[in-house]
């Protein structure tokens, strides 16, 4: 088996069916890639970058192909259809020289895109930065909450010690009860997480001020 391979591969028609696979193998090859490519292109055309080099890519691996169908197709006729390979060849010549050309005035611009993991990283520190931000905008509310809840509970005793009427006084004590219990609810919100707990609470809060109503 060994020695037909050999005998296979060293005569000329093992060669000649060696060199034929070989053509078709390679401008399969460079047919499949287009293909990849121009369903990538279609999923993905508004993240990629200078479409028209990625479609003159596109075309300079076709005609790198076909110069290999045009290679098989020569060696299965026996004629070397030189008319045939010189449009084929100006083909791919062609492409291959404005895809080169276009290639190298695009690199520039092409090397100051930022990469994937640059903008990753530029994201990451946008989102530190707002996060930073919105603690502090959080942190600058509740204190201004807290000082509203300490004024009010204040001008609720001033009230208080004014009221002649025992009604008003009970009243307002309860008011100062109500408004003392949101300031220590407030501060234990302050020391956590002011959004997960604010909700839980904000129906017992009215609760109470119903029935103290």
């Amino acid at each position: 088996m060994i020695e037909g391979f050999i005998q296979l591969c060293t005569s000329r028609s093992g060669l000649f069916s060696f060199l034929i696979a070989t053509d078709l193998a390679i401008a399969a090859s460079y047919f499949a890639i287009p293909l990849t490519m121009a369903v990538v292109f279609r999923n993905r055309k508004d993240d990629i970058p200078y479409p028209w080099l990625w479609m003159l890519f596109v075309a300079f691996i076709v005609a790198c192909g076909l110069t290999h169908l045009m290679h098989v197709w020569s060696a299965l006729r026996g004629l070397e259809n030189l008319g045939g390979q010189v449009v084929i060849n100006f083909l791919c010549a062609a492409t291959s020289v404005v895809t080169a050309i276009a290639f190298t005035y695009a690199l520039p611009q092409i090397n100051e895109l930022p990469s994937p993991k640059k903008q990753q990283a530029e994201l990451e520190r946008l989102v530190r930065q707002r996060t930073r931000e919105k603690d502090v905008l959080i942190h600058e509310i509740n204190h201004r909450i807290g000082n509203q809840l300490q004024i009010l509970s204040s001008v609720v005793s001033i009230e208080s010690r004014r009221a002649n009427a025992d009604e008003a006084i009970a009243l307002l004590s309860r008011l100062k009860q109500i408004l003392d219990k949101m300031g220590e609810e407030h501060s234990v919100l302050q020391a956590s997480d002011y959004l997960a707990i604010a909700e839980i609470n904000h129906s017992a809060l009215l609760t109470t001020l119903s029935a103290s109503g």
